[in-house]
């Protein structure tokens, strides 16, 4: 159906249904607040579920291409010796990997690249100020001082988006769940040829992910009762103090660069779960701001992916919006909410002063049998 859709915000999910409705004959405009050349960000991992979504669209190999397969989990000593290797089975198809990492900046230009081709208007360093729900369609003003009206208007600006605050109320607002996380970009050592998880004798736990074949990055994360605060000017001292309890080379290796001006970030996670249904008349969340999840699965961005091929089909699949947007919801909503739950609960365990490695892995394996499951 030819219908005409803004999404406010330009990032996974919104270049995602960006492209999906666009190849679909929809007219789309992207409002997007920063500009693509100011993106940064370490990387992310991709599962056979959002590889699956992407295929739907037509985007799974352009973004395979851009990042790096994998198919081991291995846990690790704090020496870096291989205590426990597992190959996760193939969700996706045969001849493609089971997971791929990718450097966000990688997957946002693939995604950018495919909207435009595909027919979507981006309009950078743009803001919607106002908006309202009329009948049949949303009436909206944007900061460049042009205004208009869409048949649906798309919210996919974030745990923090102000769109949703806008329409569903600033109650629904994220809650940090005691749990932030460093990420460290860097050369990727020889050694790593898939999802790397080493455990010092004291507790502390260090992941490492490849991106390319060239590149990789180190991640932690950090429990805390009290939502940690961290200066800019004290990041990479404490970053280096956190990789201090590890005697593997490569963890050597990487504690030596973390000086340099290689990408550094800690950012506690603020979760959320937005009740359906996800509209308010004309108005729909995705990604994010529908649904912020704590890291666990690492499922944030494939969730973002899923609801907006499920949203771009039902769209195109229904004459009334409305109707499109009451199905995306129902479609969506029990899913998602069994990922995010899962997620937390392992988030919890982790957190224990004595934590259950063994429930922690029962959960895991709870969650990615759900994320196998058709979306």
């Amino acid at each position: 159906m030819s219908h005409e859709i803004v999404i406010v915000g330009g990032g996974i999910g919104g270049m995602t249904l960006a492209h999906a409705a666009a190849r679909a004959g929809m007219g789309v405009t992207v409002v997007e607040a920063s500009h693509r050349d100011d993106q940064q960000g370490t990387g992310i991992s991709l599962l056979g579920n959002a590889l699956r979504a992407l295929d739907e669209v037509g985007l799974a190999d352009a973004v395979i291409g851009r990042g790096t397969g994998w198919d081991v989990v291995s846990n690790r000593d704090g020496a870096g010796n291989v205590v426990h290797e597992v190959r996760p089975p193939r969700t996706f198809r045969p001849d493609a990997p089971g997971a791929i990492g990718v450097m966000r900046t990688d997957l946002a230009e693939v995604l950018g690249e495919h909207a435009v081709a595909s027919g979507a208007e981006v309009r950078d360093r743009t803001t919607v100020t106002t908006f309202e729900n009329t009948a049949g369609g949303v009436e909206y003003e944007l900061s460049d001082g042009t205004s208009g009206r869409c048949d649906v208007l798309v919210a996919a600006d974030g745990v923090y988006s102000q769109t949703r605050a806008a329409a569903f109320g600033a109650e629904l607002a994220p809650q940090y769940v005691g749990t932030g996380a460093w990420r460290f970009t860097v050369e990727r050592p020889a050694n790593i040829d898939g999802l790397a998880m080493y455990h010092s004798r004291t507790g502390s736990m260090v992941g490492c992910l490849p991106l390319r074949d060239d590149l990789c990055y180190f991640f932690s994360l950090e429990h805390s009762a009290e939502r940690p605060r961290f200066d800019d000017a004290d990041l990479r001292a404490t970053f280096r103090e956190r990789l201090a309890v590890f005697d593997a080379p490569e963890i050597r290796e990487v504690a030596e660069l973390v000086d340099s001006d290689r990408y550094l970030t800690f950012r506690p996670f603020d979760a959320l779960l937005v009740p359906a249904p996800w509209h308010r008349e004309r108005v729909v969340l995705i990604g994010d701001a529908a649904h912020s999840l704590t890291p666990q699965l690492t499922s944030g961005g494939g969730m973002a992916i899923e609801d907006a091929v499920v949203l771009a089909a039902e769209l195109a699949r229904h004459d009334d919006p409305s109707d499109a947007l009451a199905a995306y919801s129902t479609r969506r909503y029990e899913r998602v909410r069994r990922i995010f739950d899962i997620s937390y609960a392992v988030c919890t365990v982790e957190q224990q002063p004595v934590p259950d490695p063994q429930r922690a892995v029962e959960l895991l394996m709870e969650g990615h049998g759900v994320l196998a499951q058709p979306y």
